[in-house]
């Protein structure tokens, strides 16, 4: 009887343990920088370690804050918060990118399962982790499904396209985690005061001030205008769709780039946005232009999303818009 009691008590450690167990991490790549290849694995099991750490309600991630730039560890936290991830495996196989010739390594892949709460959704996300060369997480952000990351960086027309589409598509990865985060913050920063916001097919302008885009080009049977400004619109996320539901799954594919003929700085980025939570799914036409005048600090100056094509099978693009007042 005592024998079978020991194993037993035996038994709920090991799963106790388990659970605490430092993953293991064997990064594929980067076999030209060994020192801060290992660097980076030491880190990235700490990391992981302490996150799990946190999700057993166990853990402090403020351990972690010298790991991290200072914005990379607010996202980090926020997303811990309120996901609550946990690792998916005990061994990561991770792929090392460099990045800007050396200054930068994306490790890709690193999948972690969240809290959903009542959302219908894949436990499982896949998250990226951007360090630079001092071996200091600079960027956490969620991975983009079903996209060839390579091929849309060899699509740009120049050096300076090329570098710009990576950073298009690091955004549109922290603009997808700001959901899942609720970080109104970050969408503050993000949306230009003046920009044009399009929800279906009606379009919402805000200010009227020296406005990048005064005009739309869009004909009135496919748009009407209607007066909100951007509190308000960041008023309706927070109170309508972050404060009814714990968790938000979405998701950007399809994903097209376009760099403005006429000014190289501006993009247009079209992709199909899937959206579900507990209390709303939807699935439509996401349409943002960009600003990349600078490059750390990129803008949204429209935003649109639309259910379906409008009747003559086109979406709302880049040049439906004049671009005005535009100076460096």
């Amino acid at each position: 009887m005592r024998i079978a009691r020991l194993f037993v008590a035996i038994v709920i450690g090991i799963s106790f343990l388990s659970g605490q167990v430092k993953p293991k991490i064997s990064i594929m790549g980067g076999d030209n920088v060994p020192i801060i290849k290992q660097k980076i694995s030491t880190i990235l099991e700490t990391v992981l370690l302490q996150m799990n750490r946190v999700a057993k309600g166990k853990g402090d991630l403020h351990n972690l804050r010298d790991m991290f730039t200072i914005e990379a560890f607010d996202v980090f936290t926020k997303y811990v918060t309120h996901n609550k991830p946990s690792t998916a495996r005990k061994i990561y196989e991770p792929q090392m990118v460099e990045r800007q010739h050396g200054e930068f390594f994306d490790i890709r892949s690193l999948t972690v399962n969240v809290d959903l709460g009542e959302t219908e959704a894949s436990q499982a996300q896949n998250l990226i982790m951007t360090f630079s060369k001092n071996c200091q997480i600079s960027s956490v952000r969620s991975m983009l499904p079903n996209y060839d990351y390579e091929k849309m960086i060899s699509e740009g027309s120049s050096a300076v396209d090329s570098l710009t589409r990576g950073l298009i598509l690091d955004f549109l990865e922290q603009f997808r985690m700001a959901y899942n985060n609720k970080d109104i913050d970050y969408l503050q920063k993000v949306y230009s005061d003046e920009a044009l916001i399009i929800v279906g097919t009606v379009l919402k302008e805000k200010g009227q001030s020296d406005d990048f885009s005064k005009m739309t080009l869009l004909t009135p049977s496919k748009v009407k205008l209607v007066q909100q400004t951007k509190a308000e619109y960041l008023e309706g996320l927070k109170t309508n769709a972050f404060k009814k539901n714990s968790f938000l799954n979405v998701r950007f594919e399809d994903i097209q780039v376009i760099q403005h003929e006429k000014f190289p700085e501006i993009y247009g980025i079209t992709c199909q946005q899937l959206w579900n939570s507990a209390t709303y799914s939807d699935k439509g036409y996401l349409f943002l232009m960009m600003d990349f005048r600078n490059v750390q600090e990129p803008i949204v100056h429209v935003r649109s999303w639309q259910p379906k094509a409008f009747d003559d099978g086109t979406y709302v693009g880049i040049y439906d818009f004049d671009v005005v007042s535009y100076g460096k």
